[in-house]
């Protein structure tokens, strides 16, 4: 009888110390968290295993995944899966579905970063016109007028010039048969009288000063209505015309007011483009051609270019995220409590049966050594 008990009770020490060790080996893979210290020195197998070797875990887990698990072949085989397209489609769709219904403009988007996109538009137009005069004043400022005037601008000046004659004796004409014209020889009339004293006052007593303005306004007439009187007032036009198309630029735009007008330039220029018209746009107006494509086929080739772009070039966008990287990163900010939780929860049933598998081979162990103890 005392054989028995002590085969049993060896049996149960022997499964106590091989659970317990089992249990105590399962328990220091996390704990304790941190090195324990005594008497100022480190205490062995602290920290547990995992807290100890965590980077070189969280560096080997971003290995293995990046290079047998999300490989560039994996990432590939995915994005060219029929199902993987009809998804993009479809979100795109609803996406330009959206947009369209609920009349989404450039403004809106703009409205939820709080940026003042329009300003700083006018701005950068405002400054960017001022600086294309400038380099172009600079540029050209020697050169003859007629040499920075378009040709076809240039042919319509020309003809232009070539109607000033005739505008100019059509003008002359108007004046002198208006009451102005009449009023102002009529003044002048009296005043020559008055300036060359009697004799030439005695003409008044031959015609009345009336007769005399109707006189000169009828010999005026007569002239600007000669031949020669048009071609020489033609010939000064153009000769002034031609003067001014070749003086440099800066003779006719001096500088100061080279400075005004850029002013102007720009300040209409980005009034006309009115930067805020194109902001509160509804996008499927702006562009509406872009909403009809993509609402068509277009969405289908978009996905398809995309698609093969980021196929071909998945190796270079993979190292350039350092997925390796980014992985370890995350693993390396989990909390250990956390990543014991983690652990545990994945493996409870394995762990109970390491425990297990400790108890029953301690306690066979034990009944061996109980066996040996009473033949020995």
């Amino acid at each position: 009888m005392s054989t028995i008990l002590t085969i049993i009770s060896m049996m149960v020490i022997g499964a106590i110390i091989g659970g317990f060790t089992n249990f105590i080996a399962i328990k220091m893979l996390f704990h304790p968290y941190h090195e324990k210290r005594l008497f100022g020195y480190k205490l062995p197998f602290t920290p547990g295993l995992i807290p100890k070797r965590r980077n070189e875990l969280s560096e080997k887990v971003g290995e293995m995944v990046t290079k047998h698990l999300l490989t560039p072949e994996v990432f590939k085989e995915k994005l060219v899966n029929p199902s993987t397209q009809h998804v993009l489609e479809d979100t795109i769709k609803v996406q330009f579905d959206t947009l369209k219904k609920k009349k989404y403009t450039i403004q809106h988007f703009v409205d939820r970063i709080d940026y003042p996109v329009e300003e700083k538009i006018n701005n950068t137009l405002n400054t960017t016109i001022q600086q294309k005069v400038d380099k172009y004043y600079e540029t050209h400022k020697n050169e003859q007028l007629q040499s920075l005037i378009p040709v076809e601008i240039f042919e319509q000046l020309s003809q232009q010039v070539n109607r000033v004659t005739p505008e100019i004796l059509t003008k002359i004409d108007e004046y002198l048969s208006s009451e102005k014209g009449e009023q102002d020889i009529h003044s002048m009339v009296e005043e020559f009288f008055e300036q060359k004293g009697k004799m030439v006052g005695m003409i008044q007593m031959f015609m009345t000063t009336e007769e005399i303005v109707d006189r000169v306004k009828k010999e005026l007439k007569n002239v600007i209505k000669q031949e020669k009187i048009e071609n020489m007032i033609d010939l000064q036009v153009q000769k002034q015309y031609e003067k001014w198309m070749s003086k440099p630029l800066e003779d006719v735009l001096t500088s100061e007011r080279k400075d005004k007008a850029k002013l102007l330039i720009a300040e209409e220029l980005t009034h006309s483009i009115n930067v805020n018209r194109y902001l509160n746009t509804p996008l499927y107006e702006l562009v509406p051609n872009l909403f009809v494509y993509m609402e068509g086929e277009g969405t289908e080739r978009f996905i398809e270019y995309m698609i093969r772009k980021v196929g071909d070039n998945i190796i270079l966008i993979l190292e350039r995220m350092k997925l390796a990287e980014l992985i370890k990163g995350q693993i390396d900010r989990f909390e250990l409590s956390y990543l014991e939780k983690l652990v545990i929860e994945i493996s409870n049933k394995e762990l109970k049966l390491i425990t297990l598998l400790g108890f029953v081979l301690g306690g066979i162990i034990g009944l061996l050594q109980g066996i040996i103890a009473i033949f020995v």
